[in-house]
C-alpha cells in the first residue's frame, strides 16, 4: 500500500519547487486565483478515452488507478465508458498523472 503522507509531501514539494521558480511571485499572500492564472490554469476536460489512455500508459488496473485517484473502481469504470465525467480535483490529478507520471503520487 502507498502512504498518503508520501503522496502529499511529493505533491507539495513539486508545488513548492514551482513557486520558487516563478519570478513573478513576490508576495507569499498571493491568492490561489492569482497563482492559478500564472502557472496552473484549470485542468482540461478528460473524456473516457483520455482516462483509458492515461491508465493504460501507466500500466495499471482500474482498481489501482482508482486507488491513486482516491476514487472507487466503479467511478473509474463509469468515466471510461462515458457514463460519468471526472471533475475538479480528479481532473487535476489526471493532469498530473498525464504530465508527470505515476511517480509523483507514489
Amino acid at each position: 500500500m502507498f502512504k498518503s503522507r508520501n503522496k502529499k509531501s511529493k505533491v507539495l514539494d513539486m508545488v513548492e519547487e514551482d513557486l520558487h521558480a516563478i519570478n513573478e511571485i513576490k508576495d507569499a499572500s498571493m491568492s490561489i486565483r492569482e497563482f492559478n492564472k500564472i502557472k496552473y490554469p484549470a485542468p482540461k476536460h478528460y473524456s473516457g478515452r483520455d482516462v483509458i489512455k492515461i491508465r493504460k500508459r501507466l500500466h495499471v488496473s482500474q482498481a489501482v488507478f482508482a486507488y491513486l485517484l482516491n476514487a472507487s473502481e466503479s467511478t473509474v469504470r463509469k468515466w471510461e465508458i462515458g457514463a460519468k465525467e471526472p471533475g475538479g480535483a480528479n481532473c487535476r490529478l489526471l493532469q498530473i498523472l498525464e504530465n508527470k507520471g505515476i511517480g509523483v503520487l507514489v
